[in-house]
């Protein structure tokens, strides 16, 4: 029996026979006609079994030219192999369904020999009868010896087959042979080594741009070559002259009359009677549309299509190259274009465009002829710096590239500023290749998390810290996933009596091991805008969970500030993030504050962080500068952008009982919030000291460990609790006064 891999054998083979669905032919005609003869049986077939039909190639006694291969008597000779006798097909269950049984041929009586070729089967030869009849072992053999016969003919079929599309395939070849010669622009040459005598056939002529039958002489044909191809040309046809001369397979470039640069190729031999060089002959070939073809494909091969600049497999060989050199005296810069992506999601892919094409015309102009500038792909250039021999000369050309790029563009009318961060490494420090560029991409990756628009310098230390930023990354992606990070609540109090008037939500995260750090212990990761975004996220549906537990309580705990960063404001779904979650819990946005610092509006769009926040405002949201007094755009951003209350850093709250120029500034936030109605909280309140000055200034929001620390959900509702009940109409008091003189 037959089994599924020699069942595709089989049909494989079969197919190769090319003889399924072909007409008649004689031959098999009368293997048909003698077998019927022979056996005296009315129905004679070649049967051919397919997948799921047998073809008749020959037959006599029915009209079918084929039949389903299922309950067939040659399907059954086919399987097996063995020839095959049926004395009364309808008393045989096997085919009872068979077509020729159950149709109009009534047949009742079968004989079939397989047709065997190397071990496969391709159907069988039979006979078929109309009455009950029996088949001998010595009509078995007969039929098998036609069988035989039958495959003789298969195999002639298959040798004519193959012979056919032999001829085609030569005749196809020829064809293609005499259009190629038609095409090809070529041209033959001789030169008689005894009289010097040059002859060139027409299309030589066309091809060096010389009019046809013009005489030729050395000093001529020497003429027509490229400058740089001469001596060489010179050289060989003295050799050949002097019979010490050899044919050539070579590329040369010509340059025509008009100037015209042209390439050809040229194969030549020497003809020897009698041992002695009678005659240089050879073929010439027109290859200029080739040779330009090849070079535009090797340009566009090592060519950025967009900036024109060498690209990342440019980039390969050359670093390849360099580190050929016995000492590679080279540093090697990566510069990452800043807030690409939020270019192509606000204006468009082809304003991202049009900025790097900027860019790169901009490092091209900075760079000089100190290097080479490839563009990797995406937003990522390489600079090669030659000849770098100090650190402080390539930082110095590392931020003339900075300068260079960061100036006002306009785009679709619109003024960005571009920004490149560059990370560095030398050459001259590496052992490979792949060092080379794993340490420059480690001082990249460090200057975009903490001096982004800068450089940094790769050195020896990075790399531990970047492994540790790493770690520290994939811990806090787990907590993510595992929902271990949850807000701890700091109470933000009135001067007036020491109440909670709103809690600042900051980010703990919950250990595997069951503890619990705070954000600057993780706060290197979340430097990742994707990572931020999620953090902010959860953040925002605990506290919305938690401020839906307290409104339900009836609890007053009046705002609870979330810290917003830069990722928050890429994608562009702030708004609808916080509409959704806090729409989700029921609670109003008028309980929610944002808290933005400077470099939220220095990293991003300054116009669409106010865009938004504005809209988030005209909702109820109100907005806190947090760490107001760090950046350097403060007063700039105070009155421009909608903002409500202004946080003082700690920073200046911790030394301004010590320190002249901090009360200073502290006092001007004062005056400034007034004069502009602002609100005012001071953050890092710890002394009572700190309170009783900043009391005097009029400040009336509070915040620091002085109150309480930030507390986990629970605790902060066990205070709002203490508070909801300690507040009858009838007492006052000045709980931070009490807490202080305690």
């Amino acid at each position: 029996m037959t089994t599924k891999a020699s069942e595709r054998t089989r049909l494989d083979a079969l197919l190769l026979a090319d003889i399924m669905d072909t007409a008649s032919t004689p031959e098999f005609d009368s293997i048909v006609e003698l077998t019927s003869c022979i056996f005296e049986a009315p129905i004679a077939l070649v049967s051919l079994v397919d997948r799921n039909r047998q073809w008749f190639k020959a037959r006599i006694g029915v009209d079918l030219q084929e039949a389903p291969r299922l309950h067939s008597f040659c399907a059954h000779v086919t399987d097996t192999m063995q020839p095959l006798t049926v004395s009364d097909a309808a008393a045989d269950l096997r085919f009872k369904d068979n077509v020729f049984v159950n149709g109009g041929s009534a047949i009742r009586s079968y004989a079939g020999a397989p047709l065997i070729e190397n071990g496969t089967c391709y159907g069988s030869l039979c006979v078929m009868d109309r009455k009950v009849r029996s088949f001998g072992h010595v009509e078995l053999n007969r039929l098998e010896k036609l069988a035989t016969v039958v495959i003789g003919l298969v195999r002639e079929h298959r040798q004519k087959s193959i012979l056919k599309e032999q001829q085609r395939e030569l005749e196809l070849r020829q064809a293609r042979f005499e259009q190629t010669e038609q095409s090809a622009k070529v041209g033959g040459f001789e030169m008689d080594l005894q009289t010097g005598q040059i002859v060139w056939s027409d299309q030589v002529y066309r091809t060096v741009g010389l009019p046809v039958g013009t005489v030729m002489t050395s000093e001529k044909v020497l003429s027509c070559y490229a400058p740089e191809e001469r001596a060489g040309v010179a050289t060989r046809i003295r050799n050949a002259l002097s019979g010490a001369g050899t044919g050539v397979d070579k590329e040369y470039r010509i340059i025509t009359p008009d100037g015209e640069e042209r390439w050809v190729h040229i194969v030549s031999d020497i003809e020897h009677v009698d041992g002695v060089p009678r005659r240089l002959f050879g073929i010439l070939q027109d290859i200029s549309d080739r040779h330009r073809h090849e070079q535009r494909l090797i340009q566009a091969a090592n060519t950025d299509g967009l900036t024109g600049l060498r690209n990342r497999a440019s980039f390969n060989c050359y670093m390849e190259a360099r580190y050929g050199e016995k000492k590679p005296d080279f540093a090697l810069l990566l510069a990452d274009v800043d807030s690409l992506k939020q270019l192509n999601d606000t204006l468009g892919h082809a304003a991202g465009d049009v900025l790097l094409k900027e860019v790169a015309k901009r490092l091209t102009r900075a760079l000089r002829n100190r290097g080479v500038i490839f563009r990797l792909g995406g937003d990522e250039f390489a600079i090669a710096v030659e000849e770098a021999s100090t650190a402080r000369s390539v930082m110095a050309i590392a931020r003339r590239l900075i300068r260079c790029v960061t100036r006002p563009l306009k785009i679709d009318g619109s003024t960005i500023t571009p920004k490149i961060t560059i990370g560095g490494a030398f050459a001259a420090h590496c052992e490979s290749v792949s060092e080379l560029s794993q340490n420059a991409d480690f001082a990249l990756y460090h200057a975009k998390e903490t001096h982004r628009g800068g450089y940094v310098q790769f050195e020896s230390g990075l790399r531990t810290r970047i492994e540790r930023r790493l770690k520290t990354t994939r811990e806090l992606e787990q907590a993510i996933l595992e929902n271990r990070l949850s807000p701890h609540y700091q109470p933000i109090v009135s001067s007036a009596n020491g109440d909670v008037i709103g809690f600042e939500a900051l980010v703990r995260m919950s250990r595997s091991d069951g503890s619990i750090i705070a954000a600057a212990q993780f706060h290197e990761a979340l430097t990742d805008a994707t990572i931020s975004h999620r953090v902010t996220t959860q953040m925002l549906e605990h506290a919305a969970a938690d401020m839906r537990r307290w409104l339900d309580d009836g609890l007053s705990f009046g705002r609870v500030g979330i810290n917003i960063s830069t990722a928050d404001f890429m994608r562009g779904d702030l708004e609808t993030r916080i509409r959704a979650t806090f729409s989700r819990h029921g609670v109003p946005l008028n309980h929610l504050l944002l808290e933005v610092t400077e470099t939220v509006f220095m990293q991003g769009s300054e116009e669409k962080v106010a865009e938004t926040l504005q809209r988030l405002r005209n909702k109820g949201v109100l907005v806190a500068l947090d760490d107001f007094g760090t950046g350097y755009a403060s007063l700039t951003h105070l009155r421009s952008l909608p903002v409500d209350i202004i946080k003082i850093d700690r920073s200046f709250i911790d030394t301004m009982l010590a320190d002249s120029s901090s009360m200073a500034i502290v006092e001007l936030v004062f005056d400034l919030a007034k004069k502009l109605g602002l609100k005012v909280t001071a953050e890092g309140v710890e002394t009572f000291g700190q309170v009783a000055r900043l009391l005097e200034l009029g400040c009336r929001s509070l915040q620091g460990y002085f109150f309480g620390k930030p507390l986990p959900a629970f605790a902060a509702e066990q205070r709002l609790q203490s508070q909801k009940a300690a507040n009858a109409p009838q007492v006052e008091r000045e709980m931070f006064l009490v807490a202080g003189q305690n």
